[in-house]
């Protein structure tokens, strides 16, 4: 302390309270003069209120570009200066109302992202000035107040009436803290010096002042008529008008919070700009200045201050500028002879401001710099200590409260628009409402509060505002938000399902099931029967519980045919998480690994051969799977074919529904097969190929052995087709002194060991602890089923029960739409051969028994594509939005053939409801009616029910679907098509209704008497 004591010095500017002891204030017994400059500075950055003191000072003490901004925001807001030679205590208050200080509060809220609000900033600010005003009130014998302007700022005197009525609140706990100190009993009974005299300071003119008139304050004093005069004049009238009206100054003025003098002038208006604006033009006409200096005594040391001061005043000349201020400062109106009067007299006789016609004597008492110090000091702490009596810090609480009338008036208004806002809100709501219908409401009651409301307190009100409306919904007026895949609301109050479990979070709901409260009719699974059908929020209840619940009424004593499904093993099963569908760049590298294997295959199947041969067994990781989608075996196409020795290539063949055959070549020399063509082991060979025959015809019954033979039935989509890789066992080349017999027992071991390896390939392991959450379809995992079946495959009964003249007797279908379409097929069959005219009978005369021929019969099956509107409106297509129409003789003219070859629509216009906006019928279900014969029909649908990049989804069965001879069947299909990803519904946009459809090669048969 004693360091920094030592250290201090008062030839420049410090911060109150000061951090020296007042026992160290030089000149101690010297009485001083206390002015304090408070107000508002200009209007440009570089401005600083207590600028124009330094002409006074002849120093420049109050920079007009403070140093260290952020300093002089966080340290004390009152700068001081001790003028020991003229016994006068400078007092600078810095605040908000200066420029710079708002500037550099503003970047800093800016750069820090502060999510204060600036009124908040202001209001706090405004307190903490307020605070130190009565300080400067309270110890002061001057105050300039400073306007940036040429008018009187009336906001003030809201201001000086506050600060009046707390000091009158606050004398009591002031002169309690005065007690004790070396001041007289009226200023400690007081609380202040003197009631202090205030000069009103204008920064700007609203005229500019004549060179004319510079020239003649040279030879003495203005006159009173000149322009200046009767400005400060009228400006000085104008204020004491305002201030005796609001009662801010009184005829006694120990009774006010300050005074003006009644014969003294105290109103000045500057008529010259004494700061800088522009820094770097000041600092190169500095520059350029001592540049151009040559004499000693012309040097800038060697000038007053006044010179240096006022040489670059503004961007006229030099000369005439330091002309001007050299002759104002010699008598004209300058502000230090109209400030230096007052201080003359304060140091005098003091102040007597009291008019009136019994006047009472003033209080004005003047102390030493120590003393002042001191007094200073302890009311400084009393304003802003941290120990402050209650009864003084309610009335500073008063205080507060009567500075912010923005907020009390904005409080006020917002509070009794607040009331109506919630009206507002609660105005024709429905009984439960979702989020969306909330949030649009409670958009409502904001505009009705923002039209009304005012002030800084909107955004406190406003949150509860929100608050109050969100506990209104949340009081058991929220509706569920679910939405079902037709994208409908479930209209239930908020609730949880049966299945879930129960936590304190949703203890209190009921429990029920979605519901949209929208009904639509459909059919059970095999049609016979209509229900209405809730609108489906999960594809569960769309695909199988609402036909499941059907099934005990109708179907359920009808023949069926289970589709794969979902078989647990434990009980936590769970569904499998499914990755994102591959990219084309993805699927091309694994076409190109698929082909990089295969000649790995191909290479390798030398040493397959060898091991073959020598009756070992190995090598089955190089034989493929069996299609899923054909009904071909192995053994149903197992020929010999004979090496193309000049191209190096190998004849196979492929079924024609889609499956890839696996060829078995004996590669051996052109002249060793045509000797072994000629040999006698022929009929041997020929034996072997018996035994393949009847191999064949044993496993007629198997759905291996179905053949496609509709060339035109492969599907068009690539998503639908699994390519196997071709494959071709080549074998050593036989040695020619080996025995043909060797060779046909070789034939035989491949052949079985060929068999054996595929019927093991055709073997699918499903996961027993994952499922699928969707339907299977040809981006789905292979390993995964789903928990239940999406399409249902039942016999209505025998394929007699359709009349083709009066068709399908069921409810819902159309006038004249309710029949199957005729799909003729040829097919061969074995005829009893009668005997001819010439051949003979048996001896007993009885006609000998013909031998059995094979002939073509022509067969008819009943197809039919089924279509279903919301409405229950249901009608068979003959193509591609072609509804089925009979003539009036009730026959049906056209036939199946668009149904086998083209690609069926899944969604069709219902004719029933083009009027009505918005339904739309979908294919539901598929009818097969097979004939009485040797033929095996199958079905297979493969359904896109979206524009590409879509998969194709299929019953997941293996092989396609064979239905029984002479029964009618019904295959129904999904309502919704559950993906990976979700649902895939109804387009909205018409363009893409062209590509949901039901590919080609739905209806296919397999001729029971066709050699293989």
């Amino acid at each position: 302390m004693v360091a920094k004591m030592s250290a201090f010095s008062f030839t420049d500017k410090f911060v109150f309270p000061p951090d020296f002891d007042a026992l160290s204030v030089p000149n101690s017994e010297s009485k001083v003069c206390v002015i304090s400059v408070i107000g508002k500075s200009a209007y440009h950055t570089n401005a600083s209120k207590a600028s124009a003191l330094n002409h006074i000072l002849d120093r420049d003490v109050f920079k007009c570009i403070p140093k260290e901004v952020d300093d002089t925001i966080t340290k004390g807001d009152v700068e001081c200066f001790y003028d020991v030679e003229n016994q006068v205590i400078f007092l600078h208050l810095r605040s908000l109302n200066d420029v710079y200080r708002v500037a550099s509060l503003c970047q800093r809220l800016v750069s820090e992202k502060s999510s204060k609000d600036f009124f908040f900033l202001w209001q706090k600010e405004e307190f903490r000035i307020a605070k130190t005003l009565l300080w400067m009130f309270g110890v002061s014998h001057l105050l300039l107040l400073s306007h940036p302007g040429s008018t009187f700022d009336v906001t003030f005197v809201r201001l000086f009436r506050t600060l009046d009525s707390i000091r009158l609140k606050l004398q009591h706990s002031v002169s309690d803290q005065l007690h004790g100190l070396p001041i007289s009993k009226d200023w400690s009974y007081n609380g202040r010096p003197c009631s202090p005299r205030v000069l009103f300071i204008f920064e700007s003119c609203c005229f500019e002042s004549s060179t004319e008139d510079s020239e003649s304050g040279t030879k003495g004093r203005l006159l009173k008529g000149s322009p200046i005069k009767k400005l400060q004049h009228a400006i000085e009238d104008q204020i004491y008008r305002i201030l005796r009206k609001s009662r801010v100054i009184t005829n006694i003025s120990n009774n006010s919070l300050f005074a003006v003098p009644a014969n003294q002038e105290f109103v000045y208006v500057h008529t010259e700009r004494s700061e800088v604006t522009d820094p770097v033009a000041y600092y190169l006409e500095q520059l350029r200045l001592n540049s151009t200096i040559v004499k000693d005594s012309d040097s800038p040391r060697s000038r007053s201050y006044q010179s240096n001061r006022k040489v670059n005043q503004g961007n006229g000349s030099s000369g005439s500028r330091s002309s001007s201020t050299t002759a104002h400062s010699k008598g004209g109106n300058s502000f230090k002879e109209f400030l230096w009067q007052h201080i003359e007299m304060a140091l005098g006789r003091g102040f007597d401001d009291n008019v009136g016609r019994n006047p009472v004597p003033s209080l004005f008492e003047t102390v030493t710099a120590q003393t002042w110090f001191m007094v200073a000091d302890r009311l400084y702490q009393f304003y802003f200590g941290d120990s402050i009596d209650g009864k003084a810090q309610a009335h500073l609480n008063t205080l507060k409260s009567l500075l912010e009338t923005d907020i009390r008036f904005s409080e006020n208004r917002c509070n009794k628009v607040l009331p109506l806002a919630e009206a507002a809100y609660q105005e024709s709501l429905p009984t439960h409402y979702v989020t969306n219908f909330h949030l649009s409401k409670l958009a409502q009651a904001q505009r009705v509060f923002h039209q009304f409301a005012r002030g800084p307190a909107c955004d406190k009100y406003l949150k509860q505002l929100e608050q109050s409306c969100e506990k209104f919904w949340r009081n058991g007026r929220q509706l569920c938000e679910e939405i079902s895949i037709l994208s409908n609301h479930c209209v239930n109050p908020l609730h949880r399902l049966p299945d879930d479990p129960e936590t304190d979070e949703n203890r209190h709901l009921p429990i029920m099931t979605h519901s949209s409260q929208l009904k639509t009719k459909a059919a059970c699974n095999c049609g016979r029967k209509q229900a209405d059908k809730e609108d489906p929020f999960d594809h569960k209840y769309a695909n199988f519980d609402f036909f499941d619940a059907l099934e005990a009424s109708c179907c359920g004593e009808l023949e069926h045919i289970d589709l794969p499904i979902f078989k647990p093993s434990t009980s936590d099963a769970k569904a499998s998480l499914v990755k994102r569908a591959p990219s084309r760049e993805e699927k091309k590298e694994s076409v190109i690994q698929k082909d990089t294997l295969k000649h790995d295959i191909v290479t390798g199947m030398g040493s397959l051969s060898l091991a073959l041969s020598l009756g070992q067994s190995g090598g089955s990781e190089f034989l493929p799977h069996q299609d899923h989608h054909s009904g071909i075996s192995t053994t149903d196409h197992y020929t010999s074919h004979q090496s193309d020795q000049e191209g190096g290539t190998d004849e196979h063949e492929e079924g024609s529904g889609g499956a890839h055959s696996v060829d078995v070549v004996e590669e051996e020399d052109e002249d060793h097969l045509e000797d072994a063509e000629q040999s006698p082991d022929k009929e041997e060979g020929s034996g072997i190929r018996q035994e393949v025959d009847e191999s064949q015809k044993e496993e007629e019954g198997s759905p291996k052995q179905e053949v496609d033979i509709m060339p035109s039935s492969p599907k068009q989509d690539p998503s639908s087709q699994r390519t196997e890789p071709e494959i071709t066992i080549n074998s050593q080349k036989a040695d020619l002194e080996s025995s043909q017999k060797e060779e046909v027992q070789l034939g035989k071991s491949v052949l079985k060991k060929v068999v054996e390896l595929d019927e093991a390939g055709t073997m699918r392991q499903h996961s027993t602890t994952e499922y699928l959450y969707g339907m299977i379809h040809s981006d789905s995992p292979p390993h995964l089923l789903p928990m239940f079946p999406s399409w249902n495959i039942c016999c209505l009964g025998k394929s007699s029960m359709y009349n083709h003249n009066s068709g399908l007797d069921l409810p819902g279908f159309l006038h004249g739409s309710n029949f199957l379409l005729p799909w003729d097929i040829t097919v061969k069959a074995e005829k009893d051969k009668w005997p001819s005219i010439g051949e003979t009978t048996s001896r007993k005369g009885k006609q000998k028994k013909s031998n059995k021929e094979v002939g073509e019969v022509n067969l008819r099956i009943y197809l039919g594509d089924e279509y279903e509107c919301p409405r229950g409106h249901r009608f068979f297509c003959s193509g591609p939005e072609k509804v089925i129409k009979v003539s009036s003789s009730s026959t049906v003219k056209d036939n199946a053939t668009k149904l086998v070859s083209l690609d069926m629509p899944l969604y069709c216009p219902c004719p029933q409801c083009r009027s009505t906006k918005g339904y739309v019928a979908q294919l539901m279900r598929v009818y097969v009616s097979t004939p009485e014969g040797p033929v095996r029909v199958t079905v297979d649908p493969n359904i896109q029910p979206s524009a590409p990049p879509c998969p194709v989804f299929t019953m997941g069965t293996e092989n396609p679907v064979e239905l029984p001879a002479g029964t009618l069947w019904v295959v129904r299909l999904p309502h919704i098509y559950m993906g990976d990803h979700g649902p895939y519904t109804i387009p909205t946009d018409s363009q893409h209704m062209q590509f949901c459809r039901m590919l080609k090669g739905v209806f296919s048969f397999r001729d029971l008497n066709k050699s293989p």
